[in-house]
């Protein structure tokens, strides 16, 4: 008699039931879809100021979830295991604290808050709750992204020493026309600094670690909106490293690019476009890092690809199999980052982190 019939069958793990707050571009393109693409996930409610988005997005889904107008509603009627938060800003700190609340793990999108004491309460509130926190940072799990840190790690280019991030676009109308709420600033709390620094600041902490403090500049240059749609920040990092970040949301061509310098070699990517070249000071390919290598083993050309792995994360990290990343406190740091920017454009100092207040 063979031995394994005596065997229990292996249990699957329980369905994680996942309510979403806000339709907008960015929930519709790639959560939603990333999220339902998830085997152990379902997506069983969606919440939105605009019901006619919200409908829309259901019937994509094979089985459809219940469309609500108020999110205190929502939570109570379905009591999720999850939810998604992918609303203007100015909701982002009110939601993700009735969610934990609730009982519920979070997935916020960026920035988490629009500043670092928001931000700092929902870290609170998490580890409180025993709840995970997520922040939708996802170009950490970029092809080109995730090369540069195993570069990093590996010692690739030695010891790093400076590192130059930028990412711009010609603004938020181009991708999400219609919501306007990227330029108001009470609904947004910041401009492309907020919308777009947040993301290079996060990588730019990942890669070369904590920041000591920052100095910045940002403005309203091309754009007629009550919020920046350029800034620039240096970032001065524990180790001794300096760093700067760009934004633009009066860039086009849209431009993404990091560029950092080490003790024995550089990284360059993004010009163009997932293009990427990691050297020895020589001007060799670091070996396992070469062009070739690169594209085969990190592909960056699956532009979803993020957006999937970070909801795979987010749920692998509810089951217990996975360390949410990005979780709260990089989120937090990300936005202290930013929230010292603009208290250093405004006053013309460099700031010490972390931020008192």
């Amino acid at each position: 008699m063979d031995a394994g019939l005596d065997r229990p069958a292996a249990r699957s793990p329980p369905m994680i039931r996942i309510a979403i707050a806000g339709a907008g571009a960015i929930a519709e393109r790639a959560h939603v879809p990333a999220l339902a693409g998830v085997a152990e996930a379902q997506i069983v409610a969606i919440q939105t100021r605009t019901a006619a988005k919200a409908e829309r997005i259901a019937r994509t889904l094979a089985i459809g979830p219940k469309v609500y107008s108020d999110f205190d509603e929502m939570l109570s009627r379905e009591r999720p295991d999850a939810v998604g938060i992918f609303t203007p800003n100015n909701l982002h700190c009110e939601f993700t604290l009735k969610a934990l609340n609730a009982g519920a793990h979070v997935l916020v999108e960026k920035p988490m808050a629009p500043t670092a004491a928001d931000a700092r309460k929902m870290v609170d509130a998490a580890a409180k709750a025993g709840r995970v926190l997520m922040v939708a940072m996802q170009r950490r799990f970029g092809g080109i992204e995730r090369a540069i840190k195993e570069a990093l790690t590996s010692g690739a280019i030695g010891k790093p020493n400076f590192i130059r991030a930028r990412l711009s676009h010609g603004g938020p109308h181009l991708w999400a026309p219609g919501q306007n709420w990227f330029t108001t600033a009470s609904e947004a709390g910041g401009g492309a600094m907020l919308d777009l620094g947040v993301h290079v600041a996060d990588l730019a902490i990942w890669f070369i670690g904590e920041l000591d403090s920052v100095s910045g500049q940002v403005g309203t240059l091309a754009k007629q909106i009550e919020v920046d749609d350029t800034g620039a920040m240096i970032l001065h990092f524990k180790s001794g490293a300096l760093g700067v970040v760009e934004a633009s949301w009066s860039s086009l061509p849209p431009l993404s690019a990091i560029e950092i310098y080490g003790s024995e070699g550089r990284v360059m990517a993004g010009y163009p476009r997932n293009d990427i070249s990691i050297l020895k000071s020589d001007g060799t390919p670091a070996p396992g890092f070469s062009r070739e290598d690169v594209m085969s083993r990190f592909d960056p050309r699956d532009l979803l690809a993020p957006s999937r792995a970070l909801a795979e994360n987010f749920i692998a990290a509810i089951q217990g199999r996975a360390q949410p990343s990005p979780d709260g406190i990089d989120g937090l740091r990300a936005v202290e980052a930013i929230d010292a920017c603009y208290r250093s454009s405004r006053t013309g100092t460099r700031i010490k982190l972390p931020l008192d207040s």
